[in-house]
């Protein structure tokens, strides 16, 4: 990786197939790839985007952060889905459709059981829905109602993102801290980054 965060190598692939064997030989053995995605308007070899993260989810893997590589194509980083990551609902809808189809390997089929035993599986989010404010959150609008309505000002899927964020601090002093990092922000009028 460069000092910016650019990764110096990425897996460039003429389609789904040599992603589907790659990843059927060694999605337990690496702890990550970069792989080259064509944009959607571009003919020819590549790997679209959509396509890409089914592959993976079958393989108990999912994508991440995505670098702009030029007008037809981008980077994004792929690893095996951690032990209680969350899921987007999206994705859990696409895993539920490989495995109505019979394409979700083992690996796949072994994080979305852990995702169902420790509950992230059915706490699976939408960056369209809003989630309730955390009782904390809500007091401290009451508080201060210009920072509520800048709060109320952010796109939805970036609110949601941010209680999202808040709503699965694994302890109590991080939930406090990202509750005040939300209304120090809002109070700023900025928008989340968690």
């Amino acid at each position: 990786m460069t000092e910016s965060g650019f990764p110096e190598e990425w897996l460039s692939l003429r389609n789904l197939q040599e992603w589907h064997d790659w990843l059927a030989q060694k999605h337990d053995q690496k702890d990550q790839i970069w792989l080259k995605i064509k944009k959607a308007h571009v003919k020819g070899e590549g790997v679209l985007l959509a396509e890409a993260v089914e592959e993976a989810l079958c393989f108990g893997w999912i994508d991440g952060k995505m670098y702009s590589l030029d007008k037809e194509s981008f980077i994004i980083r792929m690893t095996p889905r951690r032990p209680g990551s969350v899921w987007s609902l999206v994705n859990r809808k696409r895993a539920e459709a490989l495995m109505a189809a019979g394409r979700m390997t083992e690996a796949g089929l072994a994080a979305i059981q852990a995702a169902k035993t420790n509950g992230k599986w059915q706490a699976a989010y939408s960056s369209k829905e809003v989630p309730e404010l955390p009782e904390e959150l809500e007091q401290a609008f009451k508080d201060d109602p210009l920072a509520r309505a800048c709060f109320e000002g952010w796109p939805t899927g970036e609110k949601a993102h941010y209680l999202f964020w808040i709503a699965h601090a694994k302890r109590p002093d991080t939930r406090k801290k990202r509750i005040a990092e939300t209304l120090e922000r809002a109070q700023a009028n900025k928008k989340p980054s968690p």
